[in-house]
This record gives C-alpha cells, sequence and structure tokens, in this order.
C-alpha cells in the first residue's frame, strides 16, 4: 500500500506541476481581470460537471464490472447531452457566464463531461497506463496551447486560455473515445443493468462534492470586480497545492478500505493517515510562508500583490482539508456517502451565511474566513461521525505512538 501511495503521490504531482505552469502563465501575462474570467469559467464547469457525474462519475466504477457496459455507455451519453444542456441553461438564464463565450461554453462543458465518462470507464476495466496517460496529456496540451496563444499569436485576453482547453479536450475525447470503443466491442453482452443505484450513489457523491467546493468557491459570485476574482482564485490555488499529500493518498485509501471492508485495522490506518497527511500538510505550509511576498508578485505579476496574504488567511482551511479528506475517503469506501454529504452540507450553510456579511466587511479575506471557519465545522462534524461510527475511543485521537506503530506497518509490508 505505501509503494501505491508513493506512486500516487508521482502521478499527482506531474499533474500539479503541469497546473501550476498553467496559473504562472495565465497569472503572469494575462491581465488579472482574464485570470477572473478564467476562474468564473472554471468554476461553472465544475458545477455542470458535478451535476452530470451523478450518473457519469467515479461512483460508477463500483457498477461496471456487473453492468452491461454497452448499455452503460449508450445511457451515460443521453444523460449527459440532457443534463449538460439543462445545466447550461441554468447558468446562462442567472447570468453567471462569462459574456460572449455561452456556446462555446456549452461545447466545452459537454466534452469535458464526456472525457470523464470515457476515463471512467477506462479506470473501470483497470486500464490504468491509458487513464493516466489521459489525465497527463489534457494539461500539458492546454500549457502548450496557452504558451502558443501567448507568445506567437500575441494574445493576452480570455480567448488565449479557452481555445487551448477547447484543443486539449478535443484530443483528449478523440483518444479515450477510441480506447472505450475498443472495450466495449471485446465486452461480452448479457449483464444486467439498472439505472437506479447508479443515480443514488452518484447524487450523494456529487452533492456532498459541490458542497465542498462551495464552501470556499461560492464567494467568487460575491467579489464586485473580475479582479478580484483572479486575485483571490489565484491565491488559493497556489496554497491549495499542498492539498497534493491529501489526494495522493485517499484513492489509495479508498481502494484499501473498499478492499478490505469495515474493519478494526482500516479504522485504525485511516485514522493514521489522516494525521500523517495533517502534519505533512503543515510542513508544506511552513515553507510556503518561509517565501517573501516579493516572490509570488515576481512569480505572477504585479497585479497579485498581496497573494501572500490571502493563503496565509486561507492556509487554515487547507490544513483542515487534509485533515478530514482522508476520512471521508474511508465514509466513501464503505458506503456511508450520506454521512460525507451531511457534513460537507453543513458548511455550506455556514458559507451562506457568513460570506456575503464577512465578504462586505473584510473585503476580499472575508472569503477567506468564510472558508476556514465552513471547513472547521466539516472538520469537527466528520470527526464525530467517524469516531462514533468505528467506535474508536476518543482517547485514541491523542494516541502518537499506535500512529507511527501503523505508518510503520504500511511502509515494511509487502502487501501492495
Amino acid at each position: 500500500m505505501f509503494k501505491n501511495i508513493l506512486h500516487s503521490l508521482l502521478t499527482k504531482g506531474l499533474v500539479a506541476v503541469i497546473n501550476f505552469f498553467l496559473l504562472i502563465v495565465s497569472a503572469r501575462y494575462l491581465v488579472v481581470s482574464s485570470r477572473g474570467e478564467i476562474s468564473i469559467f472554471v468554476l461553472n464547469l465544475t458545477i455542470i460537471q458535478i451535476v452530470n457525474e451523478v450518473y457519469t462519475g467515479y461512483t460508477l466504477i463500483y457498477f461496471i464490472p456487473k453492468f452491461d457496459l454497452k448499455k452503460l455507455f449508450i445511457s451515460g451519453i443521453i444523460y449527459s447531452l440532457i443534463f449538460s444542456s439543462l445545466s447550461n441553461a441554468i447558468i446562462v438564464f442567472l447570468n453567471r457566464q462569462v459574456q460572449g463565450f455561452e456556446w462555446l461554453g456549452y461545447f466545452i462543458s459537454l466534452l469535458i463531461i464526456i472525457n470523464t465518462f470515457n476515463c471512467v470507464l477506462i479506470l473501470g476495466k483497470e486500464k490504468v497506463k491509458r487513464y493516466n496517460f489521459l489525465n497527463l496529456l489534457q494539461p500539458l496540451l492546454l500549457l502548450i496551447g496557452l504558451a502558443f496563444y501567448i507568445v506567437v499569436l500575441k494574445e493576452f485576453t480570455f480567448r488565449a486560455y479557452l481555445f487551448p482547453l477547447l484543443f486539449s479536450f478535443v484530443v483528449a475525447i478523440l483518444i479515450s473515445g477510441f480506447t472505450v470503443f475498443e472495450i466495449i466491442r471485446h465486452e461480452k453482452a448479457g449483464k444486467i443493468f439498472n439505472v437506479k443505484p447508479i443515480l443514488v450513489n452518484g447524487f450523494l457523491c456529487q452533492a456532498g462534492i459541490l458542497m465542498h467546493i462551495f464552501c470556499n468557491r461560492y464567494s467568487y459570485y460575491l467579489f464586485s470586480t473580475n479582479a478580484q476574482v483572479g486575485l483571490y482564485s489565484s491565491a488559493s490555488s497556489l496554497i491549495e497545492s499542498v492539498l497534493i499529500i491529501a489526494n495522493g493518498i485517499s484513492p489509495v485509501l479508498l481502494a484499501r478500505v473498499a478492499n478490505q471492508g469495515n474493519t478494526q485495522k482500516s479504522t485504525e490506518i485511516t485514522l493514521s493517515l489522516s494525521k500523517a497527511s495533517l502534519l505533512f500538510s503543515l510542513l508544506a505550509v511552513a515553507v510556503i510562508f518561509l517565501l517573501p511576498e516579493d516572490f509570488f508578485v515576481y512569480v505572477l505579476g504585479s497585479g497579485f500583490t498581496g497573494t501572500k496574504q490571502l493563503m496565509v488567511l486561507y492556509a487554515p482551511g487547507i490544513l483542515m482539508i487534509s485533515l478530514f479528506s482522508i476520512i471521508t475517503n474511508y465514509f466513501s469506501a464503505i458506503g456511508r456517502l450520506n454521512v460525507v454529504l451531511l457534513c460537507n452540507s453543513f458548511g455550506f450553510v455556514v458559507t451562506l451565511a457568513l460570506a456575503p456579511v464577512l465578504i462586505t466587511k473584510y473585503n476580499i479575506p472575508g472569503a477567506a474566513y468564510t472558508a476556514n471557519i465552513a471547513y472547521l465545522v466539516i472538520a469537527v462534524t466528520v470527526y464525530f461521525s467517524f469516531f462514533k461510527i468505528s467506535k474508536l475511543p476518543l482517547r485514541r485521537l491523542f494516541s502518537l505512538k499506535q500512529d507511527y506503530k501503523n505508518i510503520k506497518e504500511l511502509i515494511v509490508s509487502k502487501n501492495d
């Protein structure tokens, strides 16, 4: 398991490096308002994708070996067409889409949804190398395209990001689509197919993800200018790079607990990995804090003065995520998605109540204050639920000796 965690960290680390350069290039060479338009556009895409992944998301992996793959694919495409259209129509009706790019936004969102759906099917059939390749290829093509628009075409607006994004997903969907068709062609027919359990599991999972995202991203809609969105979203993205640690641990733990079941060993290792995630994330945050403000201004550009201050203000929330995200994956693995949704909903309610007040009073820092409080509420409720469900004694929370023993066992274990 330890080797799998290292491999997962490496893969996600490569993608994170590419995304980091995307942030630097877009921030340094595009104006701050364009960076704000990108953030709003990406947030809208995320919301649309979450709605569509009720059916086509990663919870589908559980059903892929059991259900007829051809029927899964056809029904998934129909679902994507219907709900992508409805989601885009609602965003346009609420006047939340970037002006002038409504139809292109719809087309790109559809490409992203179908490509992600293809990747879920590919991963579900254990084509891991192709899955990892696609996850690396798309952001790499986006980075190359963005650099081409800026260096060669001298385009420094939102369009310099949008059209490379379109190109990267056109290439990705051609490769993922070809792979899926090959898989379906060799698949045996005659398996069962039932839509209801897919929708139930998917709804619980995606609703929880949406509540989690809105704990911070909801503030984007409350800022008065795109420049404010650009500054805050850039600071958020930089400090969120710390979550590579938690994101590297989570999928490995998810697979291990799903296979082993809700055992005493599973709960023990979950708690130990949660605290280890917090510790290493704390060290990463400390390194970031040592960097001077001038470093971030130099990297991002003069329009991003104040980035480090916002990163420092938002850091407690990131540390809370690094702590509780490991536990929420444990809940997903044992089929308790309702617990994750409930805990994330508490945080979202806090955001709805506090964001308008704190942003009005403190301006951009108010968004960071809101996110910190929301994530603290989630962390408390997640840990309370974990100890209640696992029946671990509360004193176990402070037992570092047992954590050391558990982590050491993972490292020396040959059962990967």
